[in-house]
C-alpha cells in the first residue's frame, strides 16, 4: 500500500541528503594538507558559497515533503486501522461512524485538524483537485453545493476508505463502484 511505499522512501531520501551534505562540505583534508595553496582554498570556499544556497533549500524541499508523507502516512495509518468499523448515522467514533464523522475523526486523531462535522462543511475546505491528480488523504465527495451528501479519504489506486453506511461500515472501496463528484486536498 501507498503508506509502505511512502516509509520506504523516507530513509533512502535522508540518507541521499547526508551524502550531499558531506560532498559539499569542506574537506579536513584540504585545510590540512600543507601542499594546498592560498587560491585552492579560496577556490574551494567559493564553490561552497555557490552551492551552499541550493543544497540548503534542497534539503528544505526534502524535509518539507518527508513531512508531508509522514502526515498521510499517519492520516491513512488511523483511517485503515478503523476498517471494519460499524456504521452510525451522526456517530463520530470508532462505536459507530457515518462519512463526515469518520473523516473528522481521522484528521482529528492523526493530525490534530478538526474538520466541520458535515460533508458539506467539509466540502468547503481546501483546494479543488482534479481526479487525474488524486494524491492519498485527499478528501472525496459525492454531490454538490449545499447537496454534499457523502465524503471519503482517498487511499491509492483508485480505492478509498469510508464509512459506507448501515450494515456496510467503515471499508476501503474502487471509485469504479461509487465514483465522486469532486476532490479537496487540506493537508
Amino acid at each position: 500500500m501507498q503508506v509502505q511505499k511512502l516509509r520506504a522512501t523516507a530513509l533512502p531520501t535522508l540518507l541521499g541528503l547526508a551524502v550531499a551534505l558531506l560532498i559539499m562540505m569542506p574537506s579536513v583534508a584540504f585545510a590540512d594538507n600543507e601542499a594546498s595553496t592560498a587560491e585552492t582554498n579560496t577556490e574551494v570556499s567559493e564553490f561552497h558559497a555557490a552551492v551552499q544556497p541550493e543544497i540548503s533549500n534542497a534539503i528544505l524541499d526534502a524535509s518539507s515533503s518527508l513531512v508531508q508523507q509522514a502526515k498521510v502516512s499517519n492520516l491513512l495509518d488511523t483511517a485503515l486501522s478503523l476498517e471494519g468499523s460499524p456504521y452510525s448515522y451522526g456517530g463520530t467514533t470508532p462505536r459507530g461512524f457515518d462519512c463526515s464523522g469518520f473523516t473528522r475523526y481521522c484528521f482529528d486523531k492523526a493530525l490534530g485538524m478538526e474538520l466541520p462535522r458535515t460533508a458539506a462543511g467539509q466540502a468547503a475546505l481546501g483546494e479543488s483537485v482534479s481526479m487525474d491528480e488524486l494524491q492519498p488523504g485527499d478528501l472525496l465527495f459525492w454531490g454538490s453545493g449545499s447537496g454534499v451528501y457523502h465524503v471519503g479519504i482517498y487511499v491509492e489506486d483508485g480505492t478509498y476508505i469510508h464509512a459506507a453506511g448501515s450494515g456496510k461500515g467503515v471499508r476501503v472501496q474502487s471509485m469504479e463502484y461509487f465514483h465522486p463528484t469532486f476532490a479537496k486536498r487540506v493537508c
